[in-house]
């Protein structure tokens, strides 16, 4: 199953220093849940995301294996990896929570399919509201550690690199923490926007962690702020707070062998209560000088009062909205990388021509 998105020639070889998330489309790929049951469509599935991802010229490819992929194992599992193979197409496979006994299952079918990345999170924590777990942050993150010294020995065997993302739960110094209990197979997903989730500032997010980045979310989020703190909104790359071509650039020199995926991800707005006394609880204490560029962003890029800043999902419109919605996101997202990469592509101060992906380099 596919989608009728159809890239110019010319849009098509600029796409190809980027990749494609499944987690872009929830909806359409039947991934997007409602009080706890899967509700979607499927009208996307896995060898679908291989030709979209295929006809935008991209060379990257991460998803939910088990999901998206129909009998994930045995055959269908090398089949799967000759058309990556045919495509050109390398694979980032996406896990859940760290969990040994899942990942026991997940890995030897992950490098089955040719993956050399797998992305986990640390928990089911979103908005940063860590103080709602019961165990607690700094008891939890023990636990996480223990975890990741018990993976090593598999990741080893399958020839694969974890790669743990900042879900709206981890800050940057969790991230490093947990990379430094896993070793050298345990590095970073860095989603560049989700460091507005637990209060730090997207860029110097990114170049903290840099070093351990093995894989990135391309996301962007339009700000809405309340009286708690303010609220995430999905939207098209380019369109939102989140300082993506700086980012980019970034990303391009500290972590060049990361594939860097659109990954425009929830339907749900992300309610982010930094203004609450307890959501701090979940944190330890902190210079208050560290959130000033946060809340600079905010403010500046914060959407007019009165503005709905509902998702189709969250009015409940037609399934045929809420596909198109994901469509037409994609579509403007890839195009902004297109010219992103095409400014890359123009004469240096020398006069020679950069090289406008790994095609041309």
């Amino acid at each position: 199953m596919s989608l009728d998105i159809v890239p110019s020639e010319r849009e098509a070889l600029r796409c190809a220093d980027f990749g494609l998330a499944a987690y872009s489309f929830p909806f359409t790929c039947g991934l997007a849940s409602r009080d706890g049951v899967r509700v979607g469509s499927q009208r996307l599935d896995a060898y679908g995301l291989v030709s979209l991802a295929s006809s935008w010229g991209m060379t990257n490819l991460e998803l939910p294996l088990t999901a998206v992929l129909s009998g994930a194992s045995g055959d269908s599992l090398d089949e799967f990896r000759e058309a990556l193979r045919g495509a050109d197409l390398s694979l980032t496979v996406d896990s859940g929570v760290i969990e040994e006994e899942a990942l026991a299952a997940l890995l030897p079918l992950a490098a089955r399919a040719g993956a050399r990345v797998v992305r986990a999170m640390p928990s089911a924590v979103l908005e940063g509201a860590r103080a709602a777990l019961e165990v607690g942050w700094a008891a939890y993150m023990a636990e996480l550690c223990r975890r990741l010294e018990r993976l090593r020995p598999s990741l080893e065997a399958h020839d694969l690199v974890l790669a743990i993302e900042n879900h709206q739960d981890a800050t940057s110094d969790d991230l490093l923490a947990l990379c430094e209990a896993g070793g050298e197979r345990v590095g970073v997903t860095l989603d560049v926007a989700n460091p507005l989730a637990v209060g730090e500032d997207p860029l110097a997010f990114a170049h903290k962690v840099a070093h351990r980045v093995r894989n990135v979310h391309l996301k962007d989020y339009r700000v809405y702020p309340t009286e708690s703190g303010y609220r995430l909104v999905r939207c098209a790359l380019g369109e939102g707070a989140v300082p993506l071509k700086e980012l980019i650039r970034l990303l391009r020199e500290l972590a060049p062998e990361a594939p860097q995926h659109v990954e425009l991800a929830a339907l749900h707005a992300r309610h982010i209560r930094l203004f609450e006394d307890d959501w701090w609880n979940g944190y330890p204490p902190r210079d208050a000088r560290s959130l000033m560029p946060v809340l600079r962003l905010v403010a500046r890029h914060a959407c007019p009062q009165g503005e709905d800043w509902r998702t189709p999902w969250e009015r409940c419109e037609p399934a045929e909205a809420i596909v198109r919605y994901e469509r037409e996101q994609f579509e403007q997202s890839v195009r902004f990388l297109c010219g992103e990469t095409a400014s890359r592509s123009m004469p240096n101060e020398s006069g020679e021509a950069q090289p406008a992906n790994k095609h041309e380099a």
